[in-house]
Formats: structure tokens, sequence, C-alpha cells
């Protein structure tokens, strides 16, 4: 290390002009010194003025004059031999002032990126629960508007009118076996005559029976009527003449 031409005197004078003086005849400038040494231009401006009140402590001003030196290829023992007078009177400065001074990394915290991974988070499943939500809502809709699908009923037999269910026989009377009756006594009311044809109107809900005994070959064949309640009767023969019309009381013959 080269020693600066007259450095003892100056230095004995003040620190700060013999590192000025350095800097000049090397020809770098105020900023450049501060690049290289990454401090603030400010402060190599205090170094070179001897304000050491305007740096971060003794400690540090020792540090600032010993790299300064080493930049310059400078002895620095001469020079911090002389900061000693000025840094003893100097009172220590406290860590409010010195804040603003040096760059001080400051670490970048990841807290607000969790935070915000952890909101995005949230919202996604949020959305995604409310998005299944209207899905089930609306296929609920769907299921109930659709209309009810019913089986095809198998076709019915039409009903028979009323005129088609009558029996023909109603209308038609219906003839007798014809059977010749032997000339037995009769009611006062019914003829002598052999009816071929026998039609029974009953005047209450219950029709009059009519029993005919069958007949030997032997006997004559005859027709007994028996009135259950009181009917009317009429007895046609087979051209349709009318032979007997009347009404015939209750349990008679």
């Amino acid at each position: 290390m080269t020693d600066f031409p007259g450095a003892g005197a100056a230095v004995a004078a003040s620190p700060g002009a013999l590192l000025a003086a350095a800097r000049r005849t090397s020809g770098l400038s105020v900023a450049e010194v501060a690049a290289q040494m990454r401090i603030s231009p400010r402060q190599v401006e205090a170094i070179e003025a001897d304000r050491y009140e305007q740096l971060p402590g003794a400690v540090f001003v020792r540090g600032f004059v010993r790299n300064y030196a080493r930049l310059l290829k400078i002895d620095p023992v001469p020079l911090l031999h002389a900061l000693e007078p000025a840094l003893g009177q100097e009172a220590p400065l406290r860590a409010q002032e010195y804040a603003g001074t040096l760059p001080v990394p400051v670490r970048r915290s990841h807290t607000r990126v969790w935070l915000g991974i952890l909101v995005v988070i949230v919202g996604a499943v949020l959305a995604a629960g409310a998005y299944e939500y209207v899905r089930s809502r609306r296929s609920v809709t769907e299921a109930g508007s659709m209309p009810t699908q019913v089986p095809p009923s198998e076709p019915t037999a039409p009903a028979p009118s009323a005129g088609s269910s009558r029996p023909s026989d109603e209308s038609t009377p219906v003839p007798l076996a014809p059977e010749r009756v032997a000339d037995t006594p009769a009611p006062s009311n019914q003829a002598a005559a052999v009816p071929d044809q026998v039609v029974t109107e009953p005047l209450a809900t219950t029709a009059a029976t009519a029993s005919a005994p069958s007949v030997s070959a032997t006997r004559v064949n005859q027709v007994t009527i028996e009135f259950v309640q009181e009917s009317w009767l009429e007895v046609r023969d087979r051209t349709g003449k009318v032979l007997y019309s009347g009404t015939g009381a209750a349990n008679t013959t």
C-alpha cells in the first residue's frame, strides 16, 4: 500500500481532507466512491468534511474511513489514530437518528401472499358450492315440471244400450207348447178353452209362478197357474186370440 505525500501533516489536521485530496488525485467522483463503498453520497461528503455527527456512530465512522482509505490505496492506520480525538468528544448517536441514513435491507414477509392464496381458495370453494346448489335446485324443478306418463288403458267393450239389453221375448210373447186341456171346471173368470199362449204381467215386483206338472202319456195335458200374489193374467191361443184377461188374487190357482 502506498503512502499519500504529506499524509502525516494532513492526517493530524483532518483525515477527511486527506481522503478528499486522494479521491481527486485518483480521478474518482463522490458518486463513484459511494457506489463502490455501498453508502450514500451524502455520507461520503460527511466523511470528507469531518462531519462525523452526521454518520451512524463511532464504529461506523471507523469502518467508513478504513474502507475509504483502502479504496484509495492509503494506509488507514494514521487516519484511524487521527479520528480518536474527534470520536471521543462525539456523543453516541441514537438508533432513531440513523434510521434513515443507511439502506437497511428489509425482508419481505410472505404473510400477505399466503393470506391472498387462502382467500382465493375459500372463494373457489364457495363458488363451487353455490354452483352445485343451483344445479341441484334446477334438476328438482325440472323433474317436478315434467308431465307424468300414464300407461294407456285397455279398451273396454261399449256398454249395451237399454234397447239392446232387453230380451227379445219381452216384445214377443213366448208360446207354450201346444197342449190339450180336458174339460175341467175353471174359475168363474177363466174360459174353458185350451190356452195355447199365456202372458202374465205382475202388478208387484214379484211375478206369478206357474207350475206345469208333467202329464203322463195316458192323461190329458193341463196347465195349472198358482198366484203367489195378486197379478194380472192374460191367456192367448196360438193365433193370438185373447182367451182370458184378468187379475188373479194371491194364493189362488
